[in-house]
């Protein structure tokens, strides 16, 4: 009888330890989602629609800590996505490739996966001036997703980079005057 009894005392024990940890990490949970929608809010306060750096700043702090402290919730990737965002938006360009490269590594089959490997392509070209990084990133972005909605603009890209504008719209041209004598 007192064996069962303190069984029944152990399970109890367990049980509540574990659920005040399951409620306390609802609510450690509830409360960040919380305070991130509150700094999201206050990242377009500037009336001239510039963002806020310092409330991005303390936004893209909010989504990391959220993506570590529950890494396998789904709303981990969404707000990596947008911290590697965040930070395009204020020109720190290294860090939103940090952010879309964890996403690329870490959650490779989720619905962002692909538009950070494109955007790792698309930053290292348009922001850094890293050509060669930039065709690593579309090469690959193309082997693993050739079919996606940006494949077309990576490929474009990709035989487009260095060129100036000027060059781009001479090869357009190029391109249309040599399809209509062919007709």
């Amino acid at each position: 009888m007192i064996k069962i009894h303190s069984i029944k005392i152990k399970f109890i024990i367990l049980f509540t330890a574990f659920s005040t940890t399951l409620v306390s990490c609802t609510n450690t949970r509830d409360k960040l989602i919380s305070e991130i929608n509150t700094k999201e809010k206050a990242l377009f306060e500037n009336k001239d629609g510039h963002i806020n750096t310092s409330a991005a700043r303390e936004t893209i702090v909010l989504y990391r800590y959220f993506a570590e402290k529950f890494p396998d919730d789904t709303l981990a990737v969404e707000y990596l996505f947008k911290a590697g965002d965040v930070s395009q938006g204020i020109s720190s360009f290294d860090n939103a490739l940090e952010y879309f490269r964890i996403i690329t590594e870490k959650y490779p089959n989720s619905n962002r996966a692909a538009y950070s490997l494109f955007l790792q392509g698309y930053i290292n070209e348009n922001s850094k001036g890293d050509t060669a990084s930039a065709r690593k990133f579309y090469n690959r972005f193309l082997e693993k997703y050739p079919t996606n909605e940006m494949a077309e603009s990576a490929r474009f890209s990709l035989i487009n980079m260095g060129k100036s504008p000027e060059e781009i719209v001479k090869g357009f041209k190029q391109e249309s005057d040599s399809g209509s004598v062919n007709k």
